[in-house]
């Protein structure tokens, strides 16, 4: 109660944190950290919470620029993942919480789970709750992962809501796994053949155009248009180069605004082939985390705007925009994410019959399993049809380039016959 008195107060000090570690009046072992304008006042707020200290320094600072801070490894959704299933294993098996912590403190292959793990350990250590004390750190630990954590807590059922979050951040791993290939994989091979195509220009084809200028053939038009592309590029390769960055950092700083972040993203989703793959993880992504939202008892209002802030997409935060405000005026989910033409008709005939039989969590995860199956099959059906295209794309440049090398020597030869 002495913590939660003198918890508005602290929360408001301008000043510096302090890591501590103390003992309390039982004298067990306490720590965590504390906001003060210097150590001295830092001992006198903690004696305030009648702790002896033991051990007190100045804390990290959060989002420094320190060697230790850049260098450190970044926390994947995997890595949450695994953190998350051992947290549930060791929780359904009766090991206390704090220790639980503790363990996953030493043994994380992660270091900067291993340290954030740590940290919590001792903010639970000094009567924080579990979310209370996964809140501190919001750029390891996402407001989603953050949010089912404290339902679980608040409804005694934290295992539970362990191993249906470990799921979540599983198949969201995965599923971004697999669209980060299929986008990565054409890319890939159509920059290699570009590299090539810009060699065989650059430096193969100037000796040959040595030796038809000094023959004085007349040059027929594909000639002359490999020709002077060559020309071009070993005369202004910079200004090629200079050009691609110039778009590139244009196309950047235009996403960042409003209007250009909703203009990309309106573009992505009508791409070809590959909108359609994006659309459908995005929904499954979508649904799966309503899903497990909803099912680990988090309200539905405060569900939608966790799931509006993580879509990845500004027409589809939109949409759910829309859909949380209707709720809000008491209306069902399911017409207003109809109307927005978002979302297939599948998935809100289906969202509009789970709301009819308050089933709406099993019928979300139904239509996530549904979508990451086609997210599947598109990949599959992706790779195997990619991979031929491209190669003919680039048989055809190359092709073309030695054709139009040819030509001229071909008339000479027919002169001659």
């Amino acid at each position: 109660m002495l913590k939660k008195r003198l918890g508005g107060k602290i929360g408001k000090v301008k000043g510096r944190k302090f890591r501590y570690k103390a003992r309390n009046e039982s004298g067990r072992l306490v720590g965590g950290t504390i906001t003060a304008e210097s150590e001295t006042a830092a001992r006198a707020r903690l004696r305030e919470r009648r702790y002896f200290v033991v051990e007190l320094k100045p804390a990290p600072q959060a989002g420094g620029s320190s060697f230790a801070a850049l260098t450190a490894p970044k926390v994947t959704a995997r890595d949450l993942a695994v953190f998350c299933r051992q947290l549930a294993t060791m929780v359904q098996a009766g090991m206390p919480l704090l220790t639980c912590l503790n363990v996953l403190g030493q043994q994380s292959d992660n270091k900067t789970l291993r340290l954030t793990a740590a940290s919590v350990a001792m903010a639970v250590e000094a009567g924080n709750t579990l979310s209370e004390a996964l809140r501190a750190f919001p750029k390891i630990f996402p407001e989603l992962f953050v949010t089912m954590v404290e339902a679980g807590e608040t409804g005694g059922a934290l295992e539970e809501v362990l191993e249906r979050l470990a799921t979540q951040l599983e198949k969201d791993a995965d599923i971004r796994a697999k669209v980060k290939s299929a986008m990565s994989y054409p890319l890939v091979i159509l920059a290699v053949a570009l590299a090539a195509i810009s060699i065989i220009l650059i430096f193969v084809l100037p000796t040959f155009t040595e030796m038809l200028t000094s023959m004085n053939l007349p040059l027929p038009v594909p000639t002359l248009l490999v020709i002077g592309l060559s020309d071009f590029l070993r005369g202004y390769w910079y200004l090629v180069l200079l050009s691609l960055a110039g778009a590139v950092f244009a196309l950047r700083q235009y996403a960042r605004t409003k209007n250009g972040r909703r203009a990309v993203d309106r573009l992505i989703l009508r791409l070809p082939v590959f909108g359609t793959l994006i659309r459908k993880m995005i929904i499954a992504r979508v649904n799966r985390t309503l899903s497990s939202l909803v099912r680990s008892g988090v309200p539905l209002l405060q569900s939608l705007a966790i799931v509006r802030r993580i879509a990845g997409n500004q027409i589809v935060a939109e949409a759910i925009l829309s859909a949380e405000n209707s709720v809000k005026e008491g209306e069902g989910l399911a017409k207003p994410l109809e109307r927005s033409r978002v979302f297939p008709p599948m998935v809100t005939r289906m969202i509009a019959i789970g709301e009819d039989t308050g089933a709406l969590d099993n019928l979300l995860d139904r239509v996530a399993q549904f979508y990451e199956r086609e997210v599947d099959a598109t990949v599959s059906r992706l790779s195997s049809i990619l991979e031929p295209l491209l190669m003919v794309f680039f048989g055809l440049v190359v092709g073309f380039i030695l054709l139009a090398v040819y030509l001229p020597m071909f008339s000479v030869v027919a002169g001659i016959s």
